[in-house]
């Protein structure tokens, strides 16, 4: 190897050093400070809910106490009594937000046995424990075996379901669904 040979690459190595001595440096270099400027926050509107305590359905002559009961996956079984109805307390309170409310009763002269003959358009009023009054539009019915729990886990926009038993031997669910269209406070 001759002298300049030598020296070319002494000064070769030494560049390649440098550059990745640089390289490593920029990498390791903490970010910038930047200013911080407030971010505003979006204003949301609060959520209107409580717990079902009385419903009403003027075009059925229909008032019922509501209680709360719930659904035991293990024996299938419900809460449920007679004289009154009952919120399922697996799904959401009444609420202006969004979710399905199930209360549900049986199909007896002083629970659901009219529901039946409910007409599209006819309210449905809920009373809550939060002093909010949930009005609510019938929109739709349908029919489910009573191993169908799906209604427990709905969501979506806010309804109401009101569950009863229908057929014979009571061999059917019935659940009839309602819009909300409205809530006042007490």
């Amino acid at each position: 190897m001759g002298r300049y040979t030598r020296i070319r690459f002494v000064i070769v190595a030494l560049i390649l050093n440098a550059s990745v001595a640089v390289m490593f440096r920029v990498v390791t270099l903490p970010p910038p400070v930047m200013a911080i400027h407030a971010i505003p926050i979006p204003v949301t509107r609060p959520v209107r809910y409580g717990t079902p305590v009385h419903l009403w359905v003027p075009s059925l002559g229909l008032s019922l106490r509501v209680s709360t009961g719930t659904y035991d996956a293990a024996t299938a079984s419900w809460t449920v009594g007679n004289g009154k109805a009952y919120y399922a307390d697996q799904t959401v309170p009444a609420n202006d937000t969004s979710g399905t409310t199930l209360i549900y009763g049986h199909a007896r002269a002083n629970v659901f046995a009219n529901l039946p003959s409910i007409k599209p358009g006819a309210t449905a009023i809920v009373a809550t424990d939060t002093g909010y009054t949930f009005t609510y539009t019938y929109s739709s019915m349908g029919v489910v075996a009573p191993s169908d729990t799906s209604v427990l886990t709905d969501d979506g926009s806010p309804t109401l379901v009101l569950q009863t038993c229908m057929g014979d031997w009571s061999a059917y669910r019935g659940l009839f669904s309602f819009t909300l269209s409205g809530v006042t406070k007490t």
